[in-house]
C-alpha cells in the first residue's frame, strides 16, 4: 500500500518522528500509541504523535488495539504484523500503523502433535479469569469473545511430554490475545517408556479465597486513581514498598483507568497492577453503578475487561444504592465476577446500608466523608444509638471506611476501629487538591497502625 500523504506536516531540526495510524482503506484514525527508548517509555499519546527524535538513536513503536471501538491493529507500513517495530532515525522520520475492524468473536483452536508432525490426542483446557471454559482431547475449537485474554495449558500423558508451542514458547500455561481467529500447536516428545505415567484427570475448578482469607486482619484500603506514569508512579510505588515492609497487612486497592476499565487494554497500568498483585495487593478495578440504575451487563461487561485487560482480583463498585430492593443485583454481580476468577467485590454507598445488604458484596464501604466520625458509627451503624445498633452482629470484615480531608492522622481512632471493620483508609485529600489523585503523606504511618 502506498504511504499515506503526509503534506502539511512540518519537520523540526534535528529530526522529528511521527506515528501515523490508518485504516486499511487509508483513512486516519486516532489511536494510541508508545515510543520507548531502552525500555523506557518517551512518548506516549493519541495519533498523530509527534516526537523530536535523535538522529542515529533507535526507538521502538507499540500500536494498540481499541477494542471497545471495534477497531485492532492490523499491521505496520513494513508488513509486520507484530505490536511493535523498531526504527533507527537517520533523518525526519514516520511510522505508519493500519488497523481494521473487529469482528465480535473469534476462534480458537488447540492441536497436539509430536516433534516429528504425527497428529496426538492429548488433553488441554482453555481457562479465562481462572475458570474452565473448554477441556478435552485435541484438537478442539471455541468461540470467544474479541480483544479477550486467554489461557491454554497442555498436558502431559503416557510417553509424551509438552516441549514447546508451535512459535517456540516454552512457558505452559499460557496465554493469548484473542483478536483474531487463532490455532495454537502444542509439541510433544516422546518420553522413555520407564516415564509412561497415569493419564491426568481434568482439574475441578478451584473456587474463591473467602473474605475471612483475604483479610486475616484489618488491612488498609487505598485508592490509585492516579496515572501510574511520570509522578503518578510514586504513588503506586509507595504502595509496592509498603506492601513490602508490611507483608501481614491485607492491601486492597482500587484503581480506576477512564471512570472505569477504559476504552482499550493500557500496558501502563497492567505492569503496574501486576507488579502489586505480586506482593499479595488485592487489585480492585473501579466501576460505577449509578444507584442501581446501570443494566447488570454493562457492570459484567466491566469485570469482563478488568480481568481481561489487567488481570484484575475484584471490583469496586462506586456510585452503589443502598435502597431496599437491590441487593439482587450486587448479588448477581458478585457471583459473576467470582465466576470469572475474581477474588473480591467491594460496594461504596459512602454511608450505611440496610442489613439486607450483607453478603451482597464482600465488603461494604458503610461511611464515606470528613475527618473522623464517631467510633460508634462502626460498632453500631451511622446515626445509630447502642439499642438500635446492628454492624456489632456481623464479621468485621463485612464493612470498610474512607475519611478524607483529615489534616493528620489519628491513630488511636485508627486502633479503636479495628475491632468493627475490615478496611480502612484515611487520607489529607480534599476537593481542591483530588482526594483520590495522591497518598496522604502518613500513608505509611496508616499502614503501621495496621501492623501494630
Amino acid at each position: 500500500m502506498a504511504t499515506p500523504s503526509m503534506t502539511g506536516v512540518a519537520f523540526a531540526d534535528p529530526a522529528d518522528f511521527v506515528v501515523n495510524a490508518y485504516t486499511l482503506n487509508g483513512e486516519p484514525l486516532s489511536m494510541w500509541a508508545t515510543i520507548h527508548q531502552n525500555g523506557a517509555i518517551v512518548k506516549s499519546g493519541y495519533t498523530p504523535l509527534f516526537f523530536a527524535a535523535t538522529i542515529g538513536s533507535t526507538y521502538t513503536v507499540t500500536g494498540y488495539n481499541f477494542a471497545a471501538g471495534g477497531i485492532l491493529f492490523d499491521h505496520w507500513e513494513n508488513g509486520s504484523t507484530a505490536r511493535t517495530t523498531t526504527v533507527t532515525v537517520t533523518g525526519n522520520t514516520w511510522v505508519n500503523s493500519f488497523h481494521r475492524a473487529a469482528p465480535d468473536t473469534h476462534s480458537l483452536t488447540v492441536n497436539a502433535y509430536t516433534q516429528s508432525g504425527s497428529a496426538l490426542s492429548m488433553y488441554a483446557t482453555i481457562q479465562s479469569g481462572g475458570t474452565i471454559l473448554q477441556s478435552g482431547y485435541t484438537p478442539f475449537t471455541i468461540t470467544g469473545r474479541d480483544g479477550a485474554r486467554y489461557t491454554v495449558i497442555a498436558e502431559n500423558y503416557g510417553q509424551y511430554a509438552f516441549d514447546r508451542w508451535g512459535n517456540g514458547a516454552t512457558e505452559n500455561p499460557r496465554e493469548l490475545l484473542l483478536d483474531h481467529d487463532v490455532t495454537t500447536t502444542a509439541r510433544y516428545d516422546v518420553a522413555a517408556p520407564a516415564a509412561v505415567a497415569v493419564a491426568p484427570q481434568p482439574a475441578a475448578p478451584v473456587s474463591p479465597p473467602t473474605i475471612q482469607t483475604l483479610l486475616p486482619k484489618t488491612g488498609v484500603f487505598v485508592a490509585l486513581y492516579m496515572y501510574p506514569d511520570g509522578s503518578g508512579a510514586a504513588s503506586w510505588q509507595a504502595v509496592y514498598d509498603e506492601k513490602v515492609r508490611h507483608p501481614s497487612v491485607p492491601f486492597v486497592a482500587v484503581f480506576n483507568p477512564s471512570s472505569g476499565p477504559g476504552w482499550s487494554d493500557s500496558s501502563i497500568f497492567s505492569g503496574w497492577v501486576d507488579k502489586l498483585r505480586s506482593v499479595g495487593v488485592i487489585a480492585l478495578g473501579y466501576t460505577h453503578d449509578g444507584y442501581g440504575a446501570r443494566p447488570l451487563d454493562a457492570l459484567r461487561a466491566d469485570a469482563d475487561k478488568y480481568r481481561n485487560w489487567y488481570g484484575a482480583d475484584g471490583l469496586f463498585i462506586d456510585e452503589f444504592t443502598n435502597k431496599v430492593g437491590f441487593e439482587g443485583h450486587y448479588r448477581d454481580l458478585t457471583a459473576y465476577a467470582k465466576s470469572i476468577g475474581m477474588k473480591m467485590t467491594m460496594g461504596n454507598p459512602g454511608t450505611d446500608v440496610p442489613r439486607s445488604y450483607i453478603g451482597t458484596v464482600d465488603v461494604l464501604n458503610i461511611t464515606e466523608g470528613r475527618g473522623y466520625m464517631p467510633l460508634s458509627w462502626l460498632q453500631y451503624c451511622v446515626l445509630c444509638s447502642a439499642d438500635q445498633g446492628w454492624h456489632y452482629q456481623y464479621d468485621k470484615r463485612n464493612f470498610a471506611y474512607i475519611r478524607y480531608d483529615a489534616d493528620w492522622l489519628d491513630t488511636s481512632f485508627v486502633s479503636n476501629s479495628m475491632q468493627s471493620v475490615g478496611l480502612v483508609y484515611v487520607t489529607n485529600g480534599d476537593d481542591s487538591n483530588g482526594r483520590w489523585f495522591h497518598l496522604p503523606p502518613y500513608f505509611g504511618s496508616l499502614v503501621s497502625t495496621l501492623d501494630g
